[in-house]
């Protein structure tokens, strides 16, 4: 546990300024784009009276007022860049290891004790990460509601649903408790994936490794949609159960993948 512990602060210290660097560049992004998109519609209302020689009134009917969620569509983007940051992290905490000029796998495979410590803590290192990010982004959205209020005269903006999110932003950013386990733990399930990957092509050779990670890649594809078409025509359940027996499926493949790269990492890897 000690070890386990040390590598993953270690993992998390070799990681911090590139994520210090992300956080604040989308923070900085998002937060503007806000009092951007609220200076933007003013100018075109602005700009309409101007061109028309109409009235407020007149322009706000042709234009339209500005609600929240019409200025969240660079969280979108961002939280779609968040996403991709996390799968290139889930790459690059392995593979920098072996490609670095320092070869630093080859310390952590002769660390005394159980390799398992060494997986684990790089897993721990990348859902840290993955839930700041879920955590961040829930606070910037916050943040971006009063701003946006700050920013906006009162005569600009919807006298209702303010400070709602876009849709697609709600889908991902929910109150509802099942919805985020079900996000938390499908993503975790492709961070235990990609390890797999990694692992399987580090124990082989190039083509033998490329073939393995084919397959593997082709079982998780067919796993999933067996598992999402048997809840898609089962209708003797309830949609607890389904739920219940979702997060089942989803564990199963994550223990199977955890005991693959475990074994991988204890038998098939060396120094």
């Amino acid at each position: 546990m000690k070890q386990y512990i040390q590598l993953t602060n270690e993992e998390i210290k070799r990681s911090f300024k590139l994520y210090v660097i992300v956080v604040l560049v989308m923070a900085a992004i998002e937060l503007v784009s806000v009092v951007a998109q609220v200076m933007l519609h003013e100018q075109n209302i602005k700009n309409f009276m101007e061109n028309n020689r109409a009235t407020l009134s007149e322009a706000l009917q042709q234009i339209g007022k500005l609600d929240y969620a019409d200025t969240t569509s660079f969280f979108v983007f961002m939280t779609l860049i968040g996403i991709v940051f996390v799968v290139i992290y889930a790459f690059q905490i392995w593979y920098r290891d072996w490609l670095g000029e320092t070869k630093y796998i080859y310390r952590l495979l002769m660390l005394p004790g159980r390799r398992y410590s060494i997986f684990f803590s790089k897993l721990t290192a990348v859902f840290l990460v993955m839930i700041s990010f879920i955590g961040l982004q829930w606070c910037f959205l916050k943040a971006g509601s009063y701003l946006f209020d700050w920013s906006i005269q009162a005569e600009y903006q919807k006298s209702s649903n303010t400070n709602i999110f876009s849709s697609s932003l709600e889908e991902f950013y929910t109150t509802n408790l099942t919805n985020m386990i079900f996000i938390i733990l499908i993503s975790t399930m492709i961070v235990c994936l990609i390890f797999l990957l990694v692992l399987l092509e580090r124990s082989h050779r190039k083509v033998k490794g490329l073939i393995r990670v084919a397959i593997e890649t082709t079982i998780f594809v067919s796993y999933a949609f067996v598992c999402i078409y048997f809840l898609d025509q089962t209708h003797l359940l309830l949609s607890s159960e389904k739920d219940a027996l979702f997060i089942g499926f989803v564990f199963v493949y994550m223990i199977y993948a955890c005991w693959r790269s475990l074994r991988l990492l204890k038998w098939k890897i060396s120094v």
